[in-house]
């Protein structure tokens, strides 16, 4: 959710769910996976070692719905691009938009059959406005191109490109706040009497706020008063009350949309409005400003989307689709978690529980909502969290197997670790594109940051092997844009009978086509099982992608037998 800044320690939010505060995200694996094993989240818990057996809600497969791809890569896959950290042009040790745009056939180059390019359909770029830090999430201007990444024209010609590849552009787009020398509010903190006061939260005294995750203040003093910045002193909020600062805002979004981008990134959506009486996240205000603001951009590009980082559970993230009418994409905090807790316990519980209250919260079309990740910017690399090969593969291939639009985080298709230390800049450290050049090919200077990341975790070196992550993640990505059903159809917790507590079974469905997804998340191999094909016929599966079946799965009156699983082994099946 927020950036690493060296005036305040980066957290993992405690933030409230209905009910009792839950953990975001534990420290350690063994505390991730005792608190899955406890149960989590608004519903009902299912435990470790429960019967995984679950049932199928009511209703015949084939008659869920298929959702409409708005937007253009919505189903498909997506990347996120730390433009800092992805190549630089210039040798200054900064990636920059050039080294970006020299390097899109890597991330999709127009070709389905493709051997050297991911074939992602989207990119997010992390913040490129000016900023005074190295983040981004704080823009003294909102208009207007970091000069370290280059000029308007960059960018220009970098859409330009992405467009040529078919590939989407989404701007990280931060409408909470300014940075404290943006020049809005160095005339605003100026005075009571400046022209820009109204654009900020100033008050004569503290009201004695509290922040959800650390309770510390977020009022901080200022020459005649406080003024208001939830994450810290250097991110004043703004004040989106303000009809002007709306319209500002709303204005800098058509502003990059006539540019040619196709969305936006909505950073820290839950704390655009406040209460009065110091509620901060969640408010109505901030459900009535996105409705006004969707339909000012669906006027002026209609195929524009906004995804929501609504860091919380899954519940209160789902009412940021409103009628319909807010934002198109929210990320699924809560799965990303769950596939983690699995992969590390060896008990598919977690993702189970989820997927059960996500089928209240998110029913039938409404799953197309969802945007699965596994980490991101704000996290740990998975890699690092998993630390095993293995782990790491079912989990790519779990999300690759989720409903609605996935993301990819940079460097997360090679097995990246970054950096052990909590310095956030850990999370975000250079691409390392080859073996042999000096820092890895990503810059022939000095980089900004940079970490030993382990031999062979680099592109050159993985794409020569048919065996590697990246390699898995080029097939993953390829079957999700050939499959239909993948991209667009609903998704059902299949019921297996069998296998033991690490193995699951996902039914995804919608028109005629139907994929079960099958995966063993243990150490050890799963005997056979047999999973619910709800609708299935008679017949022998086909496999379309897999790893690790010990033999044929076959079908009978709408049960799919799957002969065994090695760890860590899945399989997509198109079902008779």
């Amino acid at each position: 959710m927020r950036r690493g800044m060296n005036a305040m320690t980066h957290r993992s939010p405690v933030l409230p769910r209905t009910g009792a505060a839950a953990p975001r995200w534990p420290g350690r694996l063994c505390l991730l996976a005792a608190w899955w094993a406890l149960g989590c989240g608004d519903g009902s818990p299912v435990g470790a070692g429960t019967d995984l057996s679950l049932p199928a809600l009511d209703g015949a497969a084939g008659d869920l719905a298929v959702v409409p791809q708005a937007g253009g890569f919505r189903g498909r896959a997506a990347y996120e691009v730390f433009v800092r950290s992805f190549a630089d042009s210039d040798g200054d040790g900064v990636g920059d938009l050039k080294g970006l745009t020299a390097h899109l056939d890597y991330l999709g180059d127009g070709d389905p059959a493709s051997a050297t390019s991911l074939g992602v359909s989207a990119l997010w770029l992390m913040p490129i406005f000016p900023s005074p830090s190295y983040h981004g999430y704080d823009a003294t201007d909102f208009r207007s191109i970091n000069p370290a990444y280059g000029t308007l024209a960059d960018f220009d010609a970098f859409v330009a490109a992405a467009h040529q590849r078919g590939i989407k552009v989404l701007l990280d787009m931060v409408l909470n706040h300014s940075s404290t020398q943006h020049p809005w509010f160095q005339d605003a903190s100026s005075g009571a009497m400046a022209a820009h006061r109204a654009y900020y939260d100033f008050r004569d005294v503290d009201p004695h706020w509290f922040r959800p995750w650390d309770h510390a203040s977020p009022w901080w003093p200022v020459v005649g008063g406080f003024y208001y910045g939830l994450f810290c002193d250097c991110m004043p909020d703004l004040n989106l009350a303000n009809p002007t600062v709306e319209q500002e805002l709303t204005d800098a979004m058509k502003f990059w949309l006539a540019r040619g981008v196709d969305g936006f990134r909505l950073d820290a959506v839950r704390y655009y409005f406040e209460s009065q009486d110091g509620q901060l996240a969640d408010q109505p205000g901030t459900h009535a400003f996105l409705k006004r603001l969707r339909k000012s951009l669906d006027a002026a590009a209609p195929d524009e989307v906004m995804v929501a980082e609504a860091w919380t559970g899954l519940e209160t993230a789902a009412s940021y689709r409103g009628d319909g009418d807010e934002v198109q994409l929210a990320f699924s905090f809560d799965l990303s978690d769950a596939i983690k807790a699995a992969a590390v316990s060896r008990d598919v519980s977690p993702v189970v529980n989820v997927m059960a209250r996500t089928e209240v919260a998110l029913p039938g079309a409404a799953r197309a909502f969802e945007a699965p990740f596994l980490s991101n910017h704000d996290q740990p690399r998975v890699a690092r969290v998993l630390d095993d090969p293995g782990a790491a593969r079912v989990a790519a291939a779990a999300l690759m197997a989720m409903p609605g639009t996935p993301f990819v985080y940079y460097g997360e298709e090679l097995g990246m670790y970054g950096g052990y230390a909590s310095d956030d800049r850990n999370k975000r450290t250079p691409m390392p594109w080859d073996a042999t050049t000096p820092n890895h090919g990503f810059t022939s200077g000095r980089p900004w940051f940079s970490v030993d990341e382990k031999d062979g975790v680099n592109v050159a070196s993985e794409q020569k092997d048919p065996a590697s992550l990246w390699s898995l993640y080029r097939a993953l990505i390829a079957l999700r844009r050939s499959q239909p059903t993948l991209q667009a159809g609903d998704a059902l917790r299949a019921k297996v009978t069998g296998g033991g507590t690490a193995v699951l079974g996902v039914l995804r469905a919608g028109g005629a086509g139907k994929v079960l997804f099958v995966a063993n998340f243990g150490t050890a191999p799963a005997a056979a099982f047999t999973v619910d094909g709800t609708g299935a016929g008679s017949g022998a599966p086909a496999v379309l992608l897999g790893e690790g079946l010990a033999g044929a799965p076959t079908a009978v009156a709408g049960q799919v037998t799957i002969p065994g699983l090695l760890p860590h082994g899945f399989a997509f099946l198109a079902l008779p």
